[in-house]
């Protein structure tokens, strides 16, 4: 079988690449997926011999990644069929994959923020690999790839870098039959790639099948046996890479020649329009560089010595000390904040809204430029972000499709996009072409040289050597966040840019500064862990009683003790279950009215005149009603795609109309013996509230140690990185929500014993009560992060301070004020310090 590729040439595949089944390990035929009506793939067959290195190239939206995602389950392809070691894999799925031996290292990293180093690899990889001792294996993992990060460090605050070496010790983690990687050197380093190559060829020697993702051709032609090229989602050829040429690889690509890659230097004489002077910052310092007009200079260094960081600082977007000047105009932090274009190396974190579509993404930076007699003009900002994306030859469906929907590289030429729409003073880019095609890197190099020719000072950081001795014409060399060279003209090549890179023996900023850190990283975990929202909690208990007590003995009575824990627990069981609904990214708003629901049915059944029976079946029937519900709920948001809110709202009225059907008012008192079951205690001590104590604990547990408790954080922490590891997504989420239901169920096994009648008003309020709770626990309402330790101590919290108010004499209206200035300055506080962590780059 052969194809022909661009001119009418013939390539024909390797010997053993087709038709000899006994050396096939990867097949796919005849693949075809399309988006929207808009065909991603089209009739593409792909053949991998097992002990070889199969290279795929083409250009971003080629449909690399989207052939990789239907080798590995991720997606379904329309038409085609897989075959894994000769054998039909009909329904791949993730999970289905990994068991099959089929691994993959995506060029996004499938990995979940909010969980820790270690809970990332254990909630992606099977329990086998574990054997021996989870913490020793974890370890033996990251050595394997060079990553030096704490097992309890949250990902979050791992560099982009140490993310993909993440992915990376997860994919060797299981020694695969069939390990692909989607573009795996993209951010990393000389050391960290040289490392990966070992780790490539050493997999290959013993048998196993690499497909490997890239734009690099350099790579290509160090490790690749055979190679296949996609362009606009068809199959274009592939050959032997000894018998096929760069340039008639570049003309498979693009469809096209290609001129020079790097566009003419400047002369280098034009007048200085950028100067920055003894510039400090987190990971950084005493930086001084100059620019002159037509100018682009480079940050280079071994990845994780402060380039990054010294760009976020020139945008603003850390606190500094030093002067930059721009134009011979003096930019403060605020402005530089304002005015400067900043294109982050990590264009999912901080690069894009995912939410929005291309066109508002690429226009959200020069919204004031489109404006016409003081509104914004539709017509004139379509125009201009079509040209420049145009430019950019970004493909798209449309402008109006989510930016979520574009392959990595069209996403990175979408924040290009934005940066130059802007019409900055100054632009700094950092790894501007990671992930980009051949063909539009040299189109990026284009457009980056036009705007230092008409006076905007560029600064690029880059990992590629190579690439800042073509673009640049002067690099400043940076180790242990100090620059230790500076090269101008002919002396920016790739040798004297790496040589001083790898032969600094420079200090670090601050050596003291950084032995503070690493004694107090125990310390520092803490503060910004889970645990100190219920650390400051306890506090707060602790203060309220020793301000009130004083003044009245009866506030630490046994008496009021009990009566306080009790209302805890009623509380503090729906909490739990609204705890369970927030981790996953949703909320629960049907809970108070179920519970209220759940007293009026068991007020038919639950009697002291009833027969043991009539009660078993009035329990059974609670128990069904409750599940159901929880089914309901979490059918309408993972199937019908009801927004959270929307569809437990939809149970939140209906629930209120049929407590209502079936008593229109009180009645039905529930049985004495019940009621006296339910609030019996020891001294102070409710036994309810033990139980609650110990579900608590119990749920904690299995949240921090067991896979279903990673799964749950992960579904909320990234739900489409979840998807990716092999995390059931739909089944987390309705479980979670039917989950929620039944503890709402124990919660009004509480209320029947504290209230004891059938009361068809009661049990809104207590939705607004359990989200007090569980936001007061530190539980975050974005998903993927909160303890159920927090929201016992939330709802004790809670009840201590309603019945605070008691004795303050503030009156039953103060309650309401209170829940809800609670609720927001929880929200808000918890929510600015997640995010604020998030935008904090990890230190080099």
């Amino acid at each position: 079988m052969t194809r022909t590729a661009m001119g009418g040439e013939t390539l024909d595949p390797p010997a053993g690449s087709v038709g000899d089944e006994a050396v096939l390990r990867l097949e796919i035929q005849g693949a075809s997926k399309h988006f929207a009506g808009v065909a991603a793939l089209k009739d593409v067959s792909l053949s991998v011999r097992a002990g070889e290195v199969h290279a795929v190239l083409g250009e971003n939206g080629a449909g690399k990644s989207t052939l990789m995602n239907i080798a590995t389950g991720t997606l379904q392809p329309d038409e085609g069929e897989i075959r894994v070691g000769g054998e039909v894999a009909a329904t791949l799925t993730p999970a289905r994959a990994t068991a099959l031996g089929i691994a993959i290292v995506h060029q996004h990293p499938a990995v979940m923020p909010d969980l820790t180093v270690q809970e990332n690899l254990q909630v992606a990889l099977p329990a086998a690999a574990f054997a021996g001792g989870a913490r020793q294996a974890a370890e033996r993992m990251l050595a394997r790839v060079g990553l030096e990060v704490d097992l309890a460090d949250r990902v979050e605050t791992l560099t982009l870098a140490e993310r993909h070496l993440l992915e990376i010790a997860k994919a060797f983690a299981v020694d695969p039959r069939v390990l692909i990687l989607d573009e795996p050197t993209a951010p990393l380093g000389n050391d960290a790639s040289e490392l990966l190559f070992d780790l490539v060829r050493s997999a290959v020697a013993e048998g196993t099948s690499v497909v490997y993702i890239t734009h690099r051709l350099a790579e290509v032609r160090e490790l690749a046996d055979t190679v296949t090229v996609l362009r606009d989602g068809r199959l274009r050829g592939n050959a032997v890479v000894a018998d096929i040429s760069d340039q008639e690889l570049l003309n498979l690509i693009v469809g096209r020649e290609l001129e020079s890659t790097f566009p003419a230097k400047s002369g280098g004489d034009g007048e200085e329009n950028l100067s920055v002077e003894g510039f400090s910052g987190p990971g950084f310092g005493d930086v001084s560089l100059v620019a002159r007009r037509g100018e682009i200079v480079g940050v280079a260094g071994v990845v994780g010595n402060g380039q990054s960081q010294l760009l976020r600082g020139l945008a603003g977007l850390e606190e500094t000390s030093g002067t930059v000047s721009v134009g011979g105009r003096r930019l403060d932090h605020r402005e530089l904040l304002g005015e400067a274009a900043y294109m982050p190396a990590d264009r999912i974190t901080e690069g894009l809204m995912r939410s929005l579509s291309v066109r508002e993404n690429a226009a959200l930076s020069a919204l004031s430029s489109f404006r016409s007699a003081g509104f914004l003009s539709r017509r004139r900002e379509v125009s201009e972000v079509r040209g420049s994306l145009g430019s950019l030859s970004v493909r798209a469906p449309s402008l109006e499709a989510p930016v979520s929907a574009l392959s990595g590289g069209n996403q990175q030429k979408v924040v290009i996009s934005r940066a130059l729409l802007a019409d900055p003073p100054l632009l700094l880019a950092d790894e501007p072409t990671q992930g980009v095609d051949v063909g539009a890197r040299s189109e990026i190099y284009t457009i980056l040289r036009a705007a230092s020719e008409r006076g905007v000072p560029v600064i690029i950081a880059s990992s590629d050597a190579k690439e800042l001795e073509g673009l640049c014409d002067r690099v400043v060399v940076m180790s242990r966040g100090r620059v230790v060279e500076t090269l101008v003209g002919e002396e920016v090549t790739e040798e004297r840019i790496v040589s001083a890179a790898v032969t600094s023996t420079a200090e670090t900023v601050s050596a003291a500064a950084a032995r503070r850190a690493t004694r107090s990283s125990r310390l520092r975990r803490f503060v910004e862990g889970d645990y100190s929202p219920s650390a400051l909690l306890v506090v707060l208990m602790l203060a309220l009683a020793a301000y009130i007590t004083p003044g009245n003995e009866r506030y630490l009575s046994a008496f009021n003790i009990s009566n306080v824990l009790l209302a805890a627990t009623a509380i503090g069981f729906i909490a739990l279950g609204q705890n369970l609904a927030l981790l996953t990214g949703g909320i629960d708003l049907s809970v108070g009215p179920l519970a209220g629901f759940l007293v009026v049915v068991s007020s038919f059944y639950v009697l002291d005149r009833s027969g043991p029976a009539k009660v078993l079946l009035g329990f059974v029937l609670m128990v069904l009603v409750a599940a159901v519900v929880g089914l309901v709920n979490g059918s309408l948001v993972r199937f019908a795609r009801f927004t959270p809110i929307a569809a437990t709202l939809t149970l939140y009225i209906a629930l209120g109309g049929f407590a209502f059907l079936l008593r229109s008012t009180q009645g039905g008192y529930i049985s004495l013996g019940f009621q006296n079951a339910v609030n019996l205690r020891f001294g102070p001590l409710p036994v309810a509230f033990v139980v609650f104590v110990v579900l608590a604990v119990v749920m904690e547990l299995a949240l921090r140690r067991r896979r279903w408790g990673w799964r749950l954080r992960g579904v909320g922490s990234d739900e489409d990185a979840a998807r990716r590891v092999g995390i059931d997504v739909d089944r987390t989420v309705i479980g979670a929500y039917v989950c929620s239901s039944l503890l709402a169920f124990l919660g009004a096994l509480m209320f029947m014993g504290q209230y004891g009648i059938g009361d068809p008003s009661q049990g809104s309020a207590f939705t607004l009560t359990s989200v007090t709770a569980v936001v007061l626990g530190g539980t975050s309402l974005l998903g993927g992060r909160g303890t159920f330790i927090g929201t016992l101590a939330g709802a004790v919290l809670l009840q201590q301070l309603l019945n605070a108010t008691t004795f303050l004499g503030l009156g039953s209206t103060s309650q309401y004020y209170f829940q809800g200035l609670l609720i927001l300055v929880a929200a808000v506080v918890y929510t600015l310090a997640r995010s604020r962590r998030r935008g904090r780059p990890a230190a080099g």
